[in-house]
């Protein structure tokens, strides 16, 4: 870069004129250096009042340590703004969100900056930020379920806010389903620990060891064994719909989720019936057959969805 255009950079930089791409230009070149052999140059010489000064007559002696006071003066000016932009920059992107809403009969497979891998599964709504703080973590499960596989920080303690839990670990690989329209959420651990909290008052912390989960439903929460604890990737690569020994209950709860739908029925007396089968990208109505038939149930399209009765 010209002399005269380091100056008119540094000067414009001095009176808060730079935009955002000029002011990394601006500190990438006092990092690379730019600016520590004509300092003397691209300072300007002003006077009290505020016009250019008279040349001064220096001896070598004087001169030297007069140049190194003017470049300790200008790095030290560069690098407070440019941490500080670099600062309010941070800040900004971590108050920027992404919204993910997965469509129905797929599935989405994000990477997170800290190299953590989140799966979402059919009719998921996920937010994360883009820049994490310095101490923390933090995304959020607005709705439906997702597998985390999440990447080692001691540092930085990585939380998945969902409806009333909050599932924080260090590094490991877990799911968290988020039924937020019938008061039902799950946590489920593959690998490492983590520590389940809520926001509800009177909630003690729950720790989760390797297969184990943790199911909250309305008020009251129950922490079990999960059999398929060997299993790589809790969750389908083609986006399908799967049961097996699954109560019909939280079968009808998932199959809301997936296809975005409201299905009513009551929950605790569908809960001692049990459900197995596989579905893909069918129609709702076809897998509502499926499902209720078995039991003897029927199923009725209201405005607002459907409605399952005996």
């Amino acid at each position: 870069m010209k002399l005269s255009d380091k100056k008119n950079l540094y000067q414009r930089f001095l009176n808060k004129e730079l935009d955002t791409a000029e002011l990394d230009e601006f500190f990438q070149l006092v990092e690379n250096g730019e600016f520590d052999e004509d300092y003397l140059e691209v300072m300007p010489d002003l006077d009290e009042e505020g016009s250019v000064a008279a040349p001064v007559v220096q001896k070598p002696v004087f001169k030297f340590f007069s140049r190194i006071a003017i470049a300790a003066s200008l790095l030290l000016v560069a690098g407070f703004g440019y941490w500080s932009y670099r600062k309010a920059e941070n800040i900004k992107q971590q108050s920027t969100y992404t919204v993910v809403q997965v469509p129905v009969g797929s599935m989405k497979i994000i990477t997170l900056k800290d190299h953590s891998v989140i799966t979402l599964n059919s009719g998921s709504v996920f937010k994360y930020p883009a820049a994490f703080a310095d101490h923390h973590r933090r995304v959020f499960l607005l709705k439906g379920k997702a597998f985390f596989q999440v990447a080692k920080d001691t540092t930085k303690p990585f939380t998945v806010f969902s409806a009333k839990l909050s599932t924080t670990v260090l590094g490991t690989s877990f799911t968290v389903e988020n039924y937020r329209n019938y008061g039902v959420e799950k946590i489920r651990l593959f690998t490492g620990r983590v520590q389940i909290g809520s926001r509800d008052k009177d909630f003690a912390p729950v720790l989760l060891n390797p297969g184990q989960q943790y199911i909250q439903s309305g008020l009251s929460g129950i922490k079990s064994i999960f059999t398929n604890t060997t299993e790589v990737k809790p969750h389908s690569e083609d986006g399908t719909l799967e049961f097996d020994g699954t109560t019909l209950s939280e079968a009808l709860i998932r199959v809301a989720d997936y296809y975005n739908t409201d299905l009513h029925f009551d929950q605790h007396q569908l809960s001692s019936f049990a459900i197995s089968g596989r579905f893909s990208n069918e129609p709702i109505e076809d897998v509502l057959h499926t499902l209720l038939f078995t039991h003897h149930l029927k199923f009725k399209k209201i405005p607002e969805g459907y409605r399952i009765m005996k």
